[in-house]
């Protein structure tokens, strides 16, 4: 059997250089993608300065990896995971049951909260935001491809490729 191969990435827009440290609280949320190999990794980067102003040059985001974008909000799916969960174990039992299958029920939720994702993104924006996924399985058609984009007002835009 042949392996999906996928590759994702995104634009680099700044953002609102005074909401960093909650973008990064965000993001510790979100299960961004999945793959056979590789989850997506999603960096906030802040720049020393800018060498031509020398003012301070405003922080940016990207997300890459080869993995889908499929986003997945971790507390969504840990309510899921609590609301099913037996009664009958012990506190640090039950703690470690809910974290285990709350990461192994991330795979069935994924992409399903990609729009929240996008939304939820937005109001950290000072620029759209464009991420692609693009994916092939042994260079057969049909090759997998799309793209979202969300604007700072909250906008969602998707296209699938192909």
């Amino acid at each position: 059997m042949a392996t999906l191969q996928l590759s994702t990435a995104s634009n680099a827009p700044t953002i609102d250089p005074t909401r960093v440290d909650e973008l990064r609280e965000f993001l510790d949320e979100w299960l961004i993608g999945t793959g056979s190999f590789d989850d997506i990794t999603a960096k906030i980067a802040v720049p020393e300065r800018d060498p031509d102003t020398g003012g301070p040059d405003p922080p940016h985001l990207t997300l890459y990896g080869y993995a889908s974008f499929s986003p997945t909000h971790r507390p969504t799916v840990r309510e899921a995971v609590l609301e099913d969960l037996d009664d009958d174990l012990d506190e640090d039992e039950r703690e470690v049951a809910i974290n285990d299958e709350t990461e192994e029920l991330l795979w069935d939720y994924a992409g399903e909260h990609t729009e929240d994702f996008l939304r939820e993104l937005s109001p950290f924006l000072t620029e759209p935001f464009v991420v692609q996924t693009v994916g092939y399985e042994k260079c057969r058609f049909p090759h997998v491809g799309y793209q979202y984009r969300v604007d700072p007002d909250g906008e969602i835009e998707h296209i699938q490729l192909g």
